[in-house]
């Protein structure tokens, strides 16, 4: 009798766990769908995923459950929310695989006069193997490099790239959201810019590849939502101010609120209505964004600028974080204007950081619009992106 009771009480148990493990999952995916910048519900952008195989672990564990007896009327409701739940994360992150269409065409010349590279990288500013990248930048040999994090160790360490990259553009920071960019490519205009936090700064410049095409190319790398606030009010040219941070540069008061995603989701709206405007001038924008290639955000953000997606029908080409393996999402990118076709698209192995650097090789090609499908806005869009600029002016 007491080994019935047992039984029953682990059954009765192990009921409970899958239908608390199910509503969470259930609720991850249903979050998402809320409009809005709560950084509560913004996290679960992040992990798709990681949802969708727990989501198949679940509905495995409820057919074993169904072997040793029959299920309630609740645990089938649990069953089918899930199934919408799976369908729903599919969803998301097929276009992220190679068996979608792809967004950005493969490039059919050899001629690299209109070919532009860019390594993206966040460094991680304590991170001290600077001889892993410069190993890794003679053996890419890119035209532009791209950094992010970097502090004045950072700056000084790099001197030797001045000579094969005499165009530069550098805005070292102590709070880990420094940027530094490197170019054999004429850069015509460069500005930092800091669009909404005076701490936050953003590069924006003219590229003029060998065949003196002009590209218009954004560096960025936006605050992530889920952090500590900070509660310094500093200002983007000092540098030098002592913060007691974690590893993103935030507070760490144990009272610090966490950071919703509206500055994020601004600084990218103003720039891919910024973009937007341009017409038909070809575009690059590159850097750590914060954000996952399949979130809401960073899709408005294409449909407004137009951009493309190079990773849409090749793969997710995950580069955040390094240190697990389980969790990793594509956090760095590269989308350009649809006057481009992809030559190249490669993660580059970890050296020192939490991020994989990332290689983009494109071609500019004054007919790809014609077999690229451009993303386009609609008023809904417009007006969404003015809300999220209007909402932290």
């Amino acid at each position: 009798m007491k080994i019935i009771l047992k039984r029953k009480a682990l059954r009765i148990l192990c009921r409970v766990a899958i239908g608390m493990l199910s509503i969470a999952l259930v609720y991850g995916t249903a979050a998402p769908l809320i409009r809005t910048d709560v950084w509560w519900i913004r996290i679960f952008d992040f992990p798709r995923i990681q949802i969708a195989v727990l989501i198949v672990l679940t509905l495995a564990a409820y057919l074993i459950l169904r072997l040793f007896g029959r299920l309630r009327l609740w645990e089938y409701t649990l069953i089918t929310l899930l199934g919408f739940s799976l369908v729903w994360q599919l969803i998301l992150i097929t276009p992220y695989t190679a068996i979608y269409p792809r967004e950005m065409v493969d490039s059919q010349t050899e001629d690299d006069t209109n070919r532009i590279s860019l390594l993206v990288y966040n460094v991680l500013t304590e991170n001290r193997k600077v001889e892993a990248l410069l190993e890794l930048i003679s053996d890419n040999d890119p035209d532009l490099i791209l950094l992010s994090e970097p502090d004045e160790w950072w700056l000084n360490q790099l001197k030797s790239l001045d000579e094969e990259y005499p165009y530069t553009l550098h805005q070292p920071q102590e709070n880990q959201y420094g940027m530094l960019l490197y170019s054999r490519l004429e850069l015509i205009d460069p500005e930092i810019r800091f669009l909404i936090e005076p701490e936050i700064p953003s590069f924006r410049l003219k590229v003029r590849l060998r065949s003196e095409t002009l590209v218009t190319l954004y560096g960025m790398h936006p605050r992530p939502p889920g952090l500590k606030r900070s509660n310094d009010d500093e200002s983007a040219d000092d540098n030098t101010t002592e913060m007691a941070v974690n590893g993103n540069g935030e507070d760490d008061t144990e009272e610090g609120e966490r950071e919703d995603s509206d500055n994020r989701d601004a600084e990218l709206m103003l720039v891919a209505k910024e973009i937007e405007k341009y017409g038909d001038e070809p575009v690059i924008v590159a850097g750590d964004f914060n954000d996952v290639a399949w979130s809401y955000t960073t899709h408005l953000f294409q449909r407004i600028g137009g951009l493309l997606d190079p990773r849409v029908g090749r793969g997710l080409f995950t580069t955040y974080s390094t240190k697990s393996r389980l969790m990793r999402y594509p956090l760095d990118h590269v989308f350009a204007s649809n006057h481009f076709v992809l030559v190249e698209l490669r993660r580059l192995p970890d050296i020192g950081s939490d991020h994989f650097p990332l290689l983009v090789v494109l071609d500019f090609d004054p007919n790809a619009s014609e077999a690229n499908d451009e993303p386009k806005p609609d008023a809904d869009d417009k007006e969404e992106a003015n809300e999220a600029i209007e909402k932290v002016q």
